[in-house]
């Protein structure tokens, strides 16, 4: 009998023998690639689970690293406001610049004032706020006044404009401010529910975050000055900010005004038409004011922003206006057509001289900015006030210029007529030229 090891050694040689098919290996080969994978273990996927969250938390802190500012600046943008603002405040909005409040106070009657954002530089605090009526007649809702106050003092809102809505329940307003103290850090807003003369106070208080303050671009005295018919303009200094740039100046000292008063020939402007052109071109104005105090006559104009990039500026003093003493009588003929007056160096046209019902009308023509402020006329030595001013028109003069003429309407009449002026007011063009040095 064979031992065993003969009989393995038997068994070997004959497997070695076989010849495989050449079919079966690619037979097997198929039957593996279609066989269902084993199910890995789960510490296998919550591994692959975490190796995820942390390739993405990187990617995002990439993302955010590269982009925080602009990241940053739309989590800022306000919304809604599109129709209300300029284009100055458009860009400004779109870098961001500001500061979202998001403050309401809703009253019983369901109106609602919402302090949506602020935006504070040199020159003025925005305000942007939205107020809500559910009933309709938003406009009506509450009361025109209201106030900005903080620990050391009050800002004066100097001026709003609004978008209402088609159903009258909301209006989106910008209200400009005083830019309030330095030291400010803290805000209210003081309002009132309008109804039937009853007002109901409430009041928004919030956070002033100076971080988001802009500050200004140009801060300088100008220290500049025109001589203008009676008085001369002293240009005092320019503030060019972000969101606008303001000239101030002063007309008049207390001491000017004390002494027109005394001599009887007061001088007060009316208005100071000022152009500042950047680059070469004209910005655009967006207000202007005079005002009498303790300090004189003072006087500022608010233009838009000035451009970036900025390598010339220059100020125009266009025209200037102001209401003048006359205190002239001026004999008037009936048969000299047209007869001319001579009041200040304005020459005042008396074109018709009608008599009609016992009344006296007078028709006139001067340059448009003449204006009679305070007239009478003498019938017969009788003083008769002007009643009022009648067929307001234009015309064209035989020069070629187009004229004001009116017609003044006096309840009276009399042979001998005199025109007693006692006040007027009249424009002159200037265009005189400052130059604003930029360093």
């Amino acid at each position: 009998m064979k031992n065993v090891e003969e009989l393995f050694e038997e068994g070997k040689a004959q497997m070695d023998r076989i010849q495989v098919p050449d079919e079966l290996e690619m037979r097997l080969r198929n039957a593996l690639e279609k066989a269902e994978p084993k199910p890995k273990p789960l510490f296998f996927y919550q591994r692959q689970a975490r190796q995820f969250k942390i390739a993405l938390v990187l990617v995002l802190a990439l993302l955010i690293g590269f982009n925080y500012n602009a990241i940053a600046s739309y989590g800022k943008q306000l919304f809604g406001y599109d129709q209300v603002m300029d284009g100055t405040l458009r860009e400004l909005n779109e870098l961001g610049k500001g500061q979202l409040i998001g403050k309401s106070h809703t009253f019983p009657n369901g109106v609602s004032l919402t302090v949506d954002y602020v935006m504070l530089d040199e020159n003025q605090l925005l305000l942007f706020y939205t107020v809500k009526a559910p009933a309709g007649d938003v406009t009506n809702a509450l009361s025109p006044f209201m106030s900005l106050h903080n620990l050391f003092g009050e800002s004066r809102c100097i001026s709003s404009q609004g978008r209402i809505n088609e159903e009258e329940s909301e209006v989106k307003y910008i209200a400009s401010f005083e830019p309030p103290s330095s030291l400010a850090r803290k805000l209210t807003l003081n309002f009132a529910l309008n109804g039937q003369g009853v007002s109901t106070p409430a009041e928004i208080t919030f956070a002033l975050d100076r971080n988001t303050a802009m500050g200004h671009t140009i801060k300088k005295d100008l220290n500049q000055t025109i001589v203008v018919d009676q008085t001369e303009l002293k240009f005092q200094s320019i503030v060019a900010s972000p969101t606008q740039t303001v000239i101030k100046g002063a007309a008049q000292s207390i001491f000017g005004l004390a002494i027109d008063t005394l001599s009887g020939e007061r001088f007060r402007p009316t208005d100071i038409n000022l152009r500042l052109i950047a680059n070469g071109e004209a910005i655009e104005v967006k207000g202007r004011g005079l005002s009498t105090d303790m300090k004189g006559i003072t006087f500022h104009t608010n233009f838009d922003a000035l451009p970036a990039s900025l390598h010339e500026l220059k100020l125009e003093l266009v025209s200037f206006s102001a209401d003048h003493d006359v205190n002239q009588q001026y004999s008037l003929n009936r048969e000299e057509k047209p007869q001319v007056l001579d009041m200040l160096g304005q020459q005042v046209e008396i074109n018709q001289i009608e008599t009609t019902h016992g009344e006296t009308l007078l028709t006139l023509t001067s340059e448009e900015s003449v204006v009679l402020t305070k007239v009478y006329l003498l019938a017969d030595g009788q003083q008769i006030a002007l009643e009022e001013t009648i067929n307001d028109d234009y015309v064209k003069s035989s020069d070629g210029t187009i004229k004001h003429q009116r017609t003044l309407r006096f309840l009276g009449t009399g042979k001998d007529l005199q025109l007693d002026v006692r006040r007027m007011t009249y424009s002159k063009n200037y265009n005189k030229v400052i130059n604003i040095p930029l360093d």
